[in-house]
């Protein structure tokens, strides 16, 4: 049954160092970080093909949290339930809700941030959410002997079908958000991404006003195989808008979701995506209406 298989060998860096000089030598190894993902696919293990592994568990940079005066940087090591610690203090609330309702805490434990932005086929809450945040990202990129380190805005990472755009010899490292904190935020999702992926939704909104104005208006709807979209005409649209929102401005915002969503596809949308989209950002329009009205 296993003749022919490979098992792939494990390489185990413990500085940044070692990080480089294992990817430059094994350039076609996968990064291994919490394989919460992984790990589920099925046939992954054994096959014939088994990429050898960089496993970054152990390379203390990727596992840390820092606040700055202006920033709260995330090592993309860092695990989902470490994240939870920091408290909703720190904390965006968008995000502080996106990891809580993500998973059960025993895999909270194991899924990293880096994973789950980084994962090839499927686009989950975690990346929905931080684009919906504007977060950056920084990328490390290992060349021979040196290496070259930028930041990105979070949405440079992916096509607008959710596909990762990262090379071979990339790799985030760490997560940058800014302290400005979101006046509303709204995190719904349904279906079961990992089982059902072409039924499933995701949506992650954040609207930030002063004095019942909107001065930003940032929303992200995923279908995990399919697309991640932020419409950013919509953003432009709602600045200086005014809350609450009238029926008719709902209605238009639905409306050029909708359409963009449809003209963004290169496949058929499955119908039930399409009405769980739709219910999902007329819901969150409405909730923020509640909030603007409760605060009158």
């Amino acid at each position: 049954m296993y003749e022919g298989i490979r098992s792939p060998a494990v390489h185990m860096p413990k500085t940044m160092s070692d990080l480089v000089s294992a990817s430059t030598r094994f350039p076609n190894a996968t990064f291994w970080a919490g394989g919460t993902y992984i790990m589920s696919r099925h046939e992954y293990y054994p096959t014939k093909n088994s990429n050898d592994i960089i496993y970054l568990a152990q390379v203390p940079e990727l596992k840390r949290i820092n606040r700055t005066d202006r920033y709260l940087e995330i090592g993309s090591m860092v695990t989902f339930e470490q994240m939870l610690t920091v408290g909703k203090q720190v904390l965006p609330g968008l995000l502080y809700t996106t990891l809580d309702r993500s998973a059960t805490m025993i895999v909270r434990k194991q899924m990293t941030s880096g994973g789950a932005i980084c994962t090839n086929e499927i686009r989950l809450a975690l990346p929905c959410t931080l684009m919906a945040l504007q977060a950056e990202v920084e990328i490390k990129t290992c060349l021979g002997p040196k290496t070259e380190t930028k930041w990105l805005d979070i949405h440079r990472l992916y096509t607008r079908q959710g596909r990762l755009q990262l090379k071979k010899n990339e790799l985030v490292t760490r997560i940058r958000l800014g302290f400005e904190r979101e006046n509303f935020s709204y995190f719904i999702s349904s279906g079961d991404p990992m089982q059902n992926p072409h039924e499933s939704v995701i949506l992650s909104f954040a609207c930030f006003y002063n004095q019942s104005v909107i001065n930003r208006f940032r929303l992200c709807l995923s279908f995990p195989t399919s697309l991640l979209l932020v419409p950013q005409e919509i953003d432009m649209m709602m600045q200086g808008t005014l809350l609450p929102l009238s029926s008719s401005q709902i209605d238009r915002v639905v409306r050029s979701v909708m359409e963009e969503i449809l003209a963004s596809s290169e496949h058929e949308i499955p119908p039930i995506q399409l009405e769980r989209a739709r219910g999902f950002v007329e819901s969150a329009m409405h909730e923020l209406n509640a909030q603007s009205l409760s605060e009158r």
